[in-house]
């Protein structure tokens, strides 16, 4: 249900079965996930997007201002205890349209930023980023980070994560302790550090004064 600042209902709907994820794309369009897809609400207008598959769950995403397409996991085996799939979801909120993409790796919750210009970034269990192009769909580079790893079974042990800032993506390695920062563009891993602790979670800011 989409309630204006009166908490007058302006639009709703019942189309969205399990959900979960949320994101904000070009225009302030806002995605919403469902295990058969995704509700898109754009110009004050709710929208159904249906998966290419009877069960297509969409649940974790990352939106850019950059673009009109957001970013998002994909799964289709509704039957899986732990599902790890190697197909990413780009949502076209303008056209309304789903494109998936085999990234050739799978990743987890915590594998998927965008870059400065909109750039769909994946960081895949082989170890490498992949940058994607939101609007073609095309894998322009595929960045090498870290060793290969295993996506744990409890969904909350630690795994490495990405956290995007600016022009630079951070990878953590909780097998090593260490965390890396990658320029986006030229694909290079510029900087690394070591760590005394495990790192799970990771989040941050530039510093910079408004």
């Amino acid at each position: 249900m989409v309630l204006d600042s009166a908490r007058h209902e302006i639009a709703r709907t019942d189309a969205c079965p399990g959900v979960h994820g949320e994101a904000v794309a070009a225009d302030e369009a806002v995605v919403v996930g469902c295990e058969d897809g995704v509700v898109v609400y754009a110009g004050g207008e709710l929208t159904k997007v249906a998966s290419p598959d009877a069960y297509g769950r969409i649940g974790n995403q990352a939106g850019s201002d950059e673009s009109p397409v957001v970013l998002g996991d994909y799964k289709s085996d509704p039957d899986a205890e732990l599902e790890r799939p190697t197909r990413i979801s780009l949502v076209d909120t303008a056209s309304k349209q789903i494109t998936l993409v085999d990234t050739g790796a799978s990743y987890t919750f915590r594998s998927l930023g965008r870059g400065p210009h909109g750039e769909a970034l994946v960081l895949g269990t082989d170890g490498s980023l992949r940058v994607i192009d939101p609007a073609s769909g095309a894998i322009t580079s595929t960045i090498a980070v870290i060793d290969a790893w295993t996506e744990p079974d409890d969904w909350q042990a630690p795994r490495p994560t990405l956290f995007v800032l600016d022009h630079t993506a951070y990878v953590t390695d909780p097998a090593t302790k260490a965390v890396h920062a990658v320029d986006i563009e030229s694909g290079e891993v510029y900087a690394s550090a070591a760590l005394d602790v495990v790192p799970n979670e990771l989040t941050g800011v530039s510093g910079l004064p408004e």
